[in-house]
């Protein structure tokens, strides 16, 4: 600190030396240097779409002297300058996701239709498992405006064009859908499988001519096998086989009794925020309201309520003015929860996307019933509901154990092999998987030649020493392998490829219902300014941003 006398003899006020004019010279240059204009315009532009915001927001002032203050004077970009960066950046995002579904093996997508403030909308995602780090990779392909009615013409035209769009319809394994009646009838119309599988089929024999004199463009729709969604399969199990068990009978008055008090409850929580802090206050907890149309949603509201002790349950309803649920009905709910742990377990199983594959469902499924019989000698209130629900588990499941692509998932997924089929069946799909795995076998090109005429015992295919040893002996060494884990697969490549073709599929629909769960933030009233296509284009952009980047759309 220096002091400064005046002539006079006396001491100034103190003074600090100036700053270095450099350092700030240095520090505004470098502000400028990572700010500039394109850049301002990428960073805003990946905040409007990954966020979800509204297009006036780019024009609120407040917003605009936020951008401006922050990157030292440029300004922030326009409603205009936006959606013509949307336009390019779904180009480029476009065009990146075919250059990576080029280089894919084995596709699978996933389809549904939504409906929000009188649109419809198809959505439709891909999913497939990248072949090194054996690790699922999904994106959104489209989700676009349907007009008019939900026709199985009109859905079965557009997952058509969706697939052609994305040059994919020659590796897709299967689509995913839910049981709606609209998609079970696109794939039995257009499937170029054979349809044995639906119960319902009829077999008629019409004059070609006439066919053909009435052919337009729907009979050129071919679509690959349709999967149904296993998750949506064990929820009608539970929400509409299961209740209807439990409606009639013995349980019936024990289990409308109990649920309607339940239901009232939650009701009062949903309606109340007095609700909510009654019952915070006797037990510093909050209670979940459940999905109506989700069965797991239930199952883990009735579990959290009966988890309370029994006189705080007391206090709650009193407090809320709901009935007392009596000691037999609270007995009751925890049987429940009980008994159909393993079907929640389940269906939370199935609506995973990392780790689930098509393997996964026939094992699932199978180890449900066994757990299901199981709790037959705990059950008091249940006991005859069980065997109902595993009638229904039989009939929901029938196709899906009798396809072929289901059990050679599973028995190229290393924590099933072949344990989960029976003693006789095993040498068959041992058979079934060597097939397979030759099929894969690259096939020569050499010309014909008197040289490569095979002789009688390489013709025939009967035997002992006959068939590609070599296949057969990887096969065998992978089914008397004991590891669970998919990294022992890097030592049997065509038991992986199988493993990559056949567990493409997803047992799931679940995911192209997230992909819906982004449109509730988008599709508001706020920004029903956007276009069809604008809207589609900001949902894929935001869906697919984890592996298609968003930068470089503002070239410096």
């Amino acid at each position: 600190m220096m002091y400064l006398k005046s002539p006079k003899g006396e001491m100034d006020v103190p003074k600090s030396p100036k700053e270095p004019r450099y350092k700030k010279s240095k520090l505004e240059n470098l502000v400028n240097q990572m700010t500039s204009q394109p850049k301002v315009n990428t960073l805003v532009f990946n905040f409007m779409v990954e966020n979800v915001q509204s297009l006036s927001v780019l024009e609120q002032p407040a917003f605009r002297k936020l951008i401006e203050g922050l990157s030292g004077g440029k300004m922030s970009m326009t409603r205009n300058t936006f959606i013509n960066g949307i336009m390019m950046a779904y180009s480029k995002m476009k065009e990146e996701l075919k250059e990576k579904l080029d280089s894919v093996q084995s596709v699978c997508t996933t389809a549904d239709i939504w409906s929000a403030h009188n649109r419809s909308y198809i959505g439709m995602t891909c999913h497939w498992i990248e072949k090194n780090e054996l690790e699922r990779k999904s994106a959104a392909l489209a989700c676009a405006r349907i007009r008019g009615s939900h026709t199985f013409e009109t859905i079965a035209a557009k997952i058509h064009e969706i697939h052609l769009a994305y040059n994919i319809e020659n590796k897709l394994q299967a689509t995913v859908t839910d049981n709606g009646s609209n998609f079970v009838k696109v794939f039995k119309e257009f499937s170029k499988g054979d349809n044995e599988n639906y119960e319902d089929d009829i077999v008629e024999f019409q004059d070609v001519g006439t066919i053909l004199d009435g052919a337009d463009e729907a009979m050129h729709l071919f679509l690959l096998p349709h999967q149904r969604c296993a998750s949506h399969a064990l929820n009608l199990i539970a929400s509409h086989d299961l209740v209807q068990v439990l409606s009639r009978g013995e349980t019936a008055q024990v289990y409308c009794s109990a649920m309607a008090k339940c239901f009232g409850i939650w009701n009062s929580v949903h309606q109340s925020p007095l609700a909510i802090a009654a019952v915070e206050d006797i037990e510093k907890m909050k209670l979940t309201v459940p999905c109506v149309s989700r069965w797991i949603s239930e199952y883990s509201a009735v579990e959290k309520m009966v988890s309370l002790p029994e006189t705080k349950l007391m206090d709650v309803c009193d407090s809320l003015g709901v009935p007392r649920l009596l000691s037999y009905e609270i007995a009751f709910l925890k049987e429940y929860i009980n008994v159909f742990k393993p079907l929640a377990f389940a269906l939370e199983l199935f609506q995973g996307e990392q780790k689930c594959f098509l393997g996964l469902v026939i094992p699932t499924v199978l180890t449900l019933k066994k757990k299901l019989c199981e709790k037959k000698t705990l059950a008091l209130y249940l006991l005859d509901a069980i065997n109902p629900v595993l009638d229904a588990i039989d009939s929901r499941f029938k196709q899906l154990f009798a396809s072929l692509d289901a059990k050679m998932a599973t028995a190229t997924t290393p924590q099933f092999r072949l344990w989960w089929l029976p003693e006789a069946e095993r040498e068959d799909m041992h058979l079934m998987l060597v097939a397979e795995a030759t099929r894969l076998e690259p096939t020569g090109g050499a010309p014909i030649s008197s040289d490569n005429v095979q002789s009688e015992d390489k013709f025939f295919s009967f035997g002992p020493g006959t068939g590609n040893s070599d296949t057969e002996e990887e096969v065998r060494r992978y089914l008397e392998g004991t590891s669970k884990s998919l990294s022992c697969l890097k030592y049997f490549q065509r038991v992986r490829k199988l493993f990559l073709k056949f567990n493409a599929i997803l047992p799931s629909s679940v995911l192209v219902e997230r992909l819906f769960s982004h449109n509730g933030n988008i599709l508001t009233p706020k920004r029903n300014g956007l276009t069809d296509d604008q809207f589609e284009q900001v949902l894929l952009l935001r869906y697919n941003s984890k592996i298609c980047t968003l930068d470089k759309i503002f070239p410096e």
